[in-house]
């Protein structure tokens, strides 16, 4: 197995170079090489205190492996903005973000006070790296994949202290080799920063609950507030799932003093998260177009977002899921298209592929979904999984083009996937 993984080592290496050689323009070379070695350290950081004392069979090799292949993945994804499309959010931010850097570099933080949750802030962050690292968009790129594979190696540690008897084979293969994982959050943008922010949720959460630390709320609360920095309902959808799932669990707590203490503590910061949460959620929802909080409100922003996202080669009629039936359905449309026969190039040929595989999965573990699911009213973090993906699974059929779906339906993966890994 090693002299396999070896092989592979030096293939995907080999590759990284020459895409590496063929993508960046010479003058981008020294800037990359830089972040290139910074991002060398983080991952021998992440393996040697984060990962390893958490799997100690994870070799170094096979770490090595996933690393490349992420870093090939914000390749790819650099490759897609530049040259295949010409465009992109990241380039938004790599622009906005050098004039950030500027303000930074003179201690100006003044600029702070007019940014709003979303883009603005994103650009923000972007201005943060440049103000310590060079300016470098091939380089920015890697660094935002390296955010998202830290999430995935938070989202694996979790795991493997939430169900430690579980042969952890198939979720590392689903957090670090998954195409959908590997490739969308790979860029500089929201969907790496998400992903990177899931991970502290993810591991704060089986902190938590699994081993009833304090330290796990306040590391699922940095998880929330850097997801609520970019994408204030997500924050909020995890804090309505977090409630969901604390609540019976508080209960049962109340049998066992020492058990009680610790989750009324930390039942105590949920709540003043939750609302601050919940409130910014809400403002930027309302900011993007809903009216109310109430059920016309609701189904009024519902159908607007359908219609702003119908757009594209890749678009398609969402479905409805305002009602019984259609919430049934949402699972078939979130998470199994495009099907092989609506896919019409490359790209979504690899996602429909994918989605075929996603559903093997669902048969092939069908009984440990539901031996997990028999637990749900005992295990906060089975609560949680579940009740997040199936809110994340709903919020997504707003989106009418496949190309989005596919990006965005990435960040529930960790969760949802704990409930069959």
């Amino acid at each position: 197995m090693e002299r396999h993984l070896s092989s592979l080592n030096l293939l995907s290496l080999i590759f990284f170079i020459m895409a590496f050689a063929w993508l960046v323009p010479p003058a981008e070379w020294i800037p990359a090489l830089a972040y290139m070695a910074f991002l060398i350290l983080i991952g021998k950081f992440l393996y040697e205190q984060v990962l390893k004392p958490h799997d100690s069979t994870f070799s170094p090799a096979l770490f090595f492996l996933a690393f490349v292949v992420k870093m090939l993945g914000g390749v790819s994804r650099y490759w897609m903005v530049l040259d295949l499309y010409g465009r992109g959010d990241a380039l938004r931010y790599h622009w906005e973000g050098q004039e950030f850097a500027i303000s930074f570099a003179k201690f100006d933080f003044s600029i702070f006070g007019a940014i709003q949750t979303g883009t603005a802030s994103m650009s923000a962050v972007t201005g943060l790296l440049y103000t310590f690292l060079p300016v470098s968009l091939f380089g920015s790129f890697l660094f935002f994949a390296a955010l998202a594979f830290a999430g995935s190696i938070l989202c694996y540690c979790g795991f493997r202290v939430a169900f430690p008897q579980t042969n952890p084979s198939l979720y590392r293969v689903l957090m670090f080799f998954l195409p959908s994982v590997f490739f969308w959050p790979s860029s500089l943008g929201k969907d790496a920063w998400i992903f990177f922010g899931s991970g502290f949720v993810a591991y704060g959460l089986v902190k938590f609950t699994r081993l009833n630390q304090i330290s796990g709320m306040v590391t699922m609360g940095i998880g929330l507030g850097l997801i609520g920095l970019i994408r204030p309902h997500i924050s909020a959808f995890m804090m309505l799932s977090l409630a969901v799932a604390y609540l019976p669990f508080l209960f049962r707590s109340a049998r066992n003093p020492q058990h009680l203490l610790s989750w009324l503590v930390g039942g105590s910061i949920a709540v003043v998260m939750g609302i601050y949460v919940l409130q910014s959620g809400s403002d930027f929802l309302q900011a993007r177009g809903l009216e109310e909080i109430s059920e016309a409100g609701i189904e009024q922003y519902y159908y607007q977002r359908q219609l702003s996202t119908y757009g594209g080669g890749s678009r398609f009629a969402p479905g409805v899921v305002l009602g019984l039936a259609g919430i049934v359905g949402a699972p078939v449309i979130v998470l199994l298209r495009p099907f092989p026969w609506e896919a019409h190039n490359p790209q979504a040929m690899i996602t429909a592929l994918e989605s075929m595989f996603w559903l093997g999965i669902f048969f092939y573990r069908g009984k440990v979904f539901l031996q997990r699911m028999r637990t749900i009213a005992v295990d906060p973090l089975v609560a949680f999984s579940f009740v997040y993906s199936f809110i994340m699974i709903v919020s997504l059929t707003t989106i009418g083009n496949y190309g989005l779906l596919a990006r965005q339906r990435v960040s529930l993966l960790p969760f949802m996937w704990m409930l069959f890994g």
